[in-house]
């Protein structure tokens, strides 16, 4: 059989066809794919939020003393003034001794410039004793992360034994794993 070489390859109706169809497609989805993305971003701070809280319940038990886990709007630092609602986190000393400098131990920006996540927490300071437990509450402190341009609102949880969490507001502990 022999071929004609104009019959090689896509002719322009066809490919316009496909552009389109691709186009729509595409219209649809970009959509819920920001959302997407604002949700990840959500869940990425929360996180952070949470390990920040497990070092700092770490490094109280290393060190033998009270170390204080705190949310700010500013530059993380051993003078940072804790407030509600955060953008930022950090961990410091109680009562630093010469081995610890100033008593900063770590902290991190969580949103950076123009963010839309918002920490906002029960107390802004919470302490950890030598033993890994919360000294200043006698119950639970919810740390509660919500993006403004996103769906999913997170919570981290940290009870007064020193236990740590993350779970969703949305929905109840009774019925699902990662409820509140």
């Amino acid at each position: 059989m022999k071929t004609n070489k104009y019959n090689l390859g896509f002719t322009l109706i066809e490919l316009m066809v496909a552009v389109t169809v691709f186009g729509l497609i595409a219209a649809f989805a970009i959509p819920s794919f920001n959302t997407w993305i604002q949700d990840s971003k959500t869940r990425t701070i929360a996180e952070s939020l949470q390990n920040g809280i497990r070092l700092a319940q770490t490094e109280a038990v290393n060190k033998g003393r009270q170390v204080a886990f705190f949310v700010t709007n500013v530059q993380p630092s051993a003078v940072s003034v804790a407030t509600s609602p955060g953008s930022n986190w950090g961990i410091r000393v109680v009562v630093p001794t010469q081995a610890d400098a100033n008593g900063y131990l770590q902290g991190a920006v969580l949103n950076g410039e123009g963010g839309s996540v918002v920490v906002n927490a029960d107390v802004a300071e919470i302490r950890f004793n030598s033993i890994g437990r919360l000294v200043n509450s006698a119950s639970l402190v919810n740390f509660n992360v919500s993006n403004a341009k996103g769906t999913r609102p997170l919570r981290v949880v940290v009870t007064s034994a020193g236990s740590v969490r993350m779970c969703d507001p949305a929905k109840i502990i009774a019925t699902a794993a990662d409820g509140c």
